[in-house]
């Protein structure tokens, strides 16, 4: 217990050394993902028995995950996972050098990144931090096959449509008018050439007798 809370004093007092001004010029290295890839975070453990991985975000860091090596120093083991699920380290045969691995990165996995590595003695060396930088998806875009019809476009659409069925109409009535004054003349005309034939008639008598 006592190891651990020297080592994070020890860890405090370095963080506490490093300005804004010192990130922004070099500082740190960048490296911008997408979400939901998969990343990859290497350190060198030559001659080293002990590794860390710790996130700074907003003014507060966790430890994400530690292990060392065994007795035999060929086997690196995890002593504290944060997400065992996500994340994970991957070494060499001779562990000299190891990676951490976070699969499917999300938002909250942005920010600064150090590792730091440590022998037997109890200071722990660390490297310069990676800034780690999430971006969004690129959204996609959705084209509709639509047709965007104006006020007027409407009205005039409809008159058209009105017009139509009134012309439709007026050629119905002209045809059935001119079929009524057609009937009523040739029924005149009939009755005109009955009547003067009968006067005909009469007249031939007359001229008989």
């Amino acid at each position: 217990m006592e190891k651990v809370i020297f080592f994070f004093c020890v860890f405090s007092c370095w963080i506490m050394q490093i300005t804004s001004s010192d990130l922004s010029v070099g500082g740190s290295s960048d490296l911008r993902v997408q979400i939901g890839e998969n990343i990859t975070l290497n350190c060198s453990m030559r001659n080293r028995d002990e590794v860390a991985w710790y996130r700074l975000r907003s003014e507060e860091f966790v430890l994400l995950i530690s292990a060392e090596k065994d007795k035999t120093g060929r086997r690196l083991l995890t002593t504290y996972n944060q997400n065992r699920t996500r994340m994970k380290m991957i070494t060499d045969s001779w562990i000299t050098r190891v990676s951490l691995t976070i699969s499917g990165v999300t938002e909250s996995d942005s920010g600064l990144y150090f590792y730091g590595i440590k022998s037997d003695t109890p200071e722990m060396h660390f490297d310069k931090p990676i800034r780690l930088e999430i971006e969004e998806l690129p959204k996609k875009v959705v084209i509709k096959d639509e047709v965007t019809v104006t006020v007027t476009e409407r009205v005039l659409m409809f008159a058209g449509v009105g017009l139509a069925v009134f012309v439709f109409f007026l050629t119905v009535f002209s045809v059935v008018t001119g079929g009524i004054i057609y009937h009523r003349g040739h029924q005149k005309g009939w009755k005109a050439a009955k009547q003067e034939a009968l006067i005909n008639q009469k007249s031939d008598k007359m001229c008989f007798i």
